[in-house]
């Protein structure tokens, strides 16, 4: 494999495969879910449990990544945020958007993720980590005005003989 998945140009050998094969550990937050993407598109389920905090883990089966992940190909990485999450840290946040074509359909998957350390090591926390939107999954409809647009300058419609900036519109 020539550039690793997670997208830091950089070959998968020297980026997150020692992670992903365990002869490595994730120094930061954002390494941690670097792999985690570079394992879902090895299909690599094993791995994904592994990193999942302890309390999470349970819930979490190779059966359930497969039927999931089978009829998925992940397109592209790109994060866009990152706080805390460093070496010295016990938490972290990391925010992406995970590019994937599911049944010949492309989607977007942005998400703030959650990560904890747990016996020095990077996890990731599902319950904790948001889903902000799923591009194309969710239907976008435009917002129309109900009523006649305000200007700033016009006089309030609520009556109050005030300029709407002043008014309702602060």
């Amino acid at each position: 494999m020539k550039d690793c998945p997670c997208g830091l140009q950089s070959p998968y050998s020297d980026c997150c495969g020692p992670l992903i094969r365990g002869t490595g550990y994730a120094d930061t937050a954002e390494d941690l879910m670097r792999s985690r993407y570079t394992a879902y598109t090895l299909r690599n389920w094993d791995y994904l449990i592994q990193t999942t905090c302890a309390s999470e883990r349970s819930d979490k089966s190779r059966q359930d990544f497969e039927k999931w992940g089978k009829g998925v190909e992940w397109l592209k990485l790109e994060v866009f945020d990152s706080s805390q999450g460093g070496l010295q840290d016990q938490e972290g946040k990391v925010s992406f958007v995970a590019f994937y074509r599911e049944e010949g359909e492309e989607h977007a998957l942005r998400e703030t993720s959650k990560f904890y350390k747990e016996n020095g090591r990077w996890t990731y926390s599902e319950k904790q980590s948001t889903i902000h939107r799923k591009v194309h999954d969710e239907p976008q409809t435009p917002v129309k005005r109900e009523g006649p647009k305000v200007g700033r300058n016009d006089p309030c419609p609520c009556g109050s003989g005030k300029k709407y900036k002043k008014c309702c519109g602060k």
